[in-house]
C-alpha cells in the first residue's frame, strides 16, 4: 500500500467522519438500475440509441475535434423508416469505416426488425436517438441533464418499453 493509502487508512480509523465524507461522495452517482422487464421480451416495443455519431444527412452534423476537443452532447432524432442513404456518421473519435460500410454495427435497425418479424421482440419504435459517444467536460454535463432527460421523456411519452443503447 502507498503513502496514500496508508494516510486514508489511518483518517478513516482515527477520524471516522472522513470516512463518512468518502463513503457520501461515493454515493453521488448511483450505480444504474438493472430490473427485469415487466413483460415478455416479444411483447416490448423497443426503443434505439446509438452513441455512434449517426445523424440525416439533411440534420447538423456532430462538432468534429477540430471544433471541440470535448466533443458533442446534443442528439440527433432519427427516423428508422428513412432509406439507408439518408443516415451519415459524423464523429472522429472511433474507426469508423465499417460502421459506414454496414450501419446496423452502430444502429442496429435492419436486425432489430428481423427481431420483431421473427417475434423475438414486439417492435422496433420507429424514431431512435443519435448521440456523439465522446463528450467531456460542459458537453457531458449536457448529456446528463439535458440530453438524456429528454430522450427519456420522447420514449416515455410514445410508449417505449426498453431502449437499447448501442455504443460505438
Amino acid at each position: 500500500m502507498g503513502l496514500i493509502g496508508r494516510l486514508l487508512a489511518w483518517s478513516f480509523v482515527h477520524a471516522p467522519f472522513a470516512a463518512e465524507l468518502w463513503s457520501q461522495s461515493r454515493r453521488r452517482r448511483p450505480s444504474p438500475l438493472f430490473v427485469t422487464p415487466m413483460k415478455p421480451l416479444s411483447w416490448i416495443r423497443l426503443g434505439l440509441v446509438t452513441t455512434g455519431g449517426v445523424h440525416h444527412t439533411d440534420q447538423p452534423p456532430f462538432r468534429r475535434k477540430g471544433e471541440s476537443a470535448r466533443g458533442d452532447g446534443t442528439w440527433r432524432r432519427l427516423d428508422l423508416q428513412r432509406l439507408r442513404g439518408s443516415f451519415a456518421i459524423t464523429h472522429d473519435w472511433y474507426d469508423k469505416e465499417d460502421a459506414e460500410w454496414d450501419m446496423n454495427l452502430v444502429l442496429p435497425a435492419d436486425r432489430l426488425r428481423e427481431f420483431a418479424e421473427e417475434g423475438i421482440i414486439g417492435i422496433l419504435h420507429p424514431v431512435a436517438a443519435g448521440l456523439m459517444g465522446h463528450v467531456e467536460g460542459e458537453e457531458e454535463m449536457r448529456v446528463e441533464f439535458q440530453t438524456a432527460p429528454e430522450i427519456a421523456r420522447l420514449f416515455r411519452e410514445e410508449g417505449v418499453d426498453a431502449v437499447l443503447l448501442v455504443p460505438a
